[in-house]
C-alpha cells in the first residue's frame, strides 16, 4: 500500500512538472538561439560620410538621491568623454536629498535641478519632473542621455550616439555594464550575468531586427521620442514600463555595443538586497502585463512586441537553472529508489535536455561577450547566490512591497 502511495505521488509530480518542462525548454530554446545569433551581432555606425557628422546637442540628464559622495568623480569623468562641450550640457537631478548632492553638482560646473516632493518618491518621477522642463528648455536638446549617478560613460558614448541618431534611430541603449568587476564574487558574478542579459541577448535581437530594452542607464532619447511617448515615474521599473510603451507607439530600441556604460556594483548582500528588491520587484510586479502583452502582439503578429514580452515572461538565469535542478533532483531520487516509470524517466532525460541548453547558451554567451576565465570562474559562487536570490524574493513576497527609492551602498569611486 506504502509502495502505491509513493507511485502516485510520483505521477502526480510527474504531470505537475509537465507544464513547466514545456515552458523552460521553450525560454531555454529562445534563448540558445539568441547566443547563436549574437554571434553575427552588426556593430554600431563608424561613420556616414567622409565629412565630419553634424553635431546633435545633448542633455547629459542624471538623477541623484544622496549621491554626494561619488558625484564629483563621475562628474569628473564626464570630462573624458570625447564631444564637443558647446553640444553638451550636464544637468543633475538632486531628488529629495538630504546631503550635498546639489552642492557636488554646481561645484563640478553642472547644472543642478533640486526637487522635493515626498509623496512622489522615485527615479521615474523625478525623470519625468525634469524632462517635462528641459523640453522647454532655450538651449534646444535634441537628445536626453539618461545615466546613474555612480556611472562612467567610456570615450567613444556621445559619438556613437550621435551617429545613431543622424541615421534615423531614436531610441539608443548603451551597453550597460560593471565597473568594479574584481572586487568581489558577487560583482564579478554580475558581470557574468550583465554580461549575457546586457550584451548577448541584444545582439541577438540587432542581427533579427528586433528592439533592445531599456536598462535604467545609458540610455539616449531623441526629442522626437520623448515627446511621442512622455517619461512616466508611476512603475517602479520605469525603464522596463517606458520601453513596452515605446514598442506600443512603434518605436524599436537599438543595441550599441561598442557605447558603453558602467556602474558600481554592491559587494556585499546586505548592499545588494535593497537594489535586488526593487528589479525583482518590479520585475515580476509586470508579469501580468506582459503575458497580456504577449498575447496581443502573437494576434497582431508584431515579433517585436513579442520579443519583449518574453524577455520578461522568461525568469532571470538564477531561477531560469534553478528549476530544472529541483525537478531532477526530485525524479533522480525516485529512480534511486526505484519508484520510476518510463514517463518519469522520459521526464528526467528531457529536464536534463533543458539544462543541456541552458549550459550551452551559458558558454556560447561567454565566448561571444568576451568574458574573461577570471570573472566567469565566479559562477562556482552560482548555487549560493541562487539560495540568497530566492531568500531575498520571499522576503519580498512577505513584506509585499519594494520600497522606496534607497541609495545602494557603494565605496567611493
Amino acid at each position: 500500500m506504502l509502495t502505491q502511495s509513493k507511485h502516485v505521488l510520483i505521477l502526480v509530480l510527474t504531470n505537475l512538472s509537465l507544464p513547466f518542462l514545456l515552458c523552460w525548454f521553450v525560454f531555454a530554446s529562445y534563448l540558445l538561439a539568441l547566443a547563436l545569433l549574437s554571434m553575427l551581432g552588426k556593430s554600431p555606425r563608424n561613420t556616414l560620410t567622409g565629412e565630419a557628422p553634424e553635431r546633435k546637442r545633448f542633455c547629459i540628464l542624471i538623477p541623484a538621491h544622496n549621491e554626494g559622495l561619488n558625484l564629483g568623480a563621475v562628474l569628473d569623468k564626464l570630462q573624458s568623454v570625447e564631444y564637443p562641450k558647446e553640444y553638451v550640457q550636464i544637468v543633475v537631478i538632486a531628488d529629495n536629498c538630504d546631503d550635498n548632492t546639489a552642492e557636488v553638482a554646481e561645484s563640478a560646473g553642472a547644472r543642478v535641478l533640486v526637487r522635493q516632493n515626498e509623496d512622489l518618491r522615485g527615479k521615474g518621477y523625478a525623470l519625468e519632473w525634469a524632462i517635462d522642463i528641459l523640453l522647454k528648455d532655450e538651449f534646444g536638446f535634441d537628445a536626453f542621455l539618461v545615466m546613474d549617478a555612480d556611472s562612467v560613460l567610456s570615450a567613444n558614448f556621445l559619438e556613437t550616439m550621435n551617429l545613431e541618431l543622424l541615421a534615423g534611430m531614436d531610441v539608443l541603449q548603451g551597453y550597460y555594464g560593471v565597473l568594479n568587476t574584481d572586487e568581489s564574487w558577487r560583482t564579478k558574478l554580475m558581470a557574468v550575468a550583465l554580461a549575457l542579459a546586457h550584451y548577448v541577448k541584444p545582439c541577438g535581437r540587432n542581427v533579427l531586427g528586433l528592439s533592445d530594452g531599456l536598462k535604467g542607464n545609458g540610455m539616449v532619447f531623441s526629442r522626437k521620442a520623448m515627446l511621442a511617448v512622455p517619461w512616466s515615474g508611476e512603475s517602479v521599473t520605469e525603464d522596463i514600463d517606458h520601453t513596452l510603451r515605446l514598442i506600443e507607439k512603434g518605436f524599436k530600441i537599438r543595441f550599441l555595443q561598442n557605447a558603453v556604460v558602467e556602474a558600481q556594483m554592491p559587494t556585499t548582500g546586505d548592499q545588494a538586497k535593497s537594489q535586488r528588491q526593487r528589479w525583482e520587484g518590479g520585475r515580476y510586479g509586470l508579469i501580468k502585463r506582459a503575458l497580456k502583452f504577449f498575447a496581443i502582439s502573437i494576434f497582431r503578429f508584431d515579433l517585436v512586441g513579442a520579443d519583449r514580452a518574453m524577455e520578461l515572461i522568461i525568469p532571470p538565469f538564477a531561477e531560469l537553472f534553478a528549476v530544472p535542478v529541483i525537478f531532477l533532483a526530485v525524479f533522480g531520487f525516485a529512480n534511486v529508489l526505484h519508484m520510476a516509470s518510463p514517463i518519469t524517466v522520459l521526464v528526467f532525460n528531457l529536464w536534463q535536455t533543458v539544462i543541456l541548453l541552458e549550459f550551452l547558451y551559458l558558454v556560447i554567451g561567454l565566448i561571444v561577450a568576451k568574458v574573461p576565465i577570471s570573472t566567469a570562474s565566479s559562477l562556482i559562487f552560482a548555487p549560493y547566490y541562487i539560495v540568497w536570490k530566492i531568500a531575498v524574493v520571499l522576503s519580498l513576497i512577505a513584506k509585499r512591497g519594494v520600497g522606496g527609492w534607497k541609495r545602494t551602498e557603494r565605496r567611493t569611486l
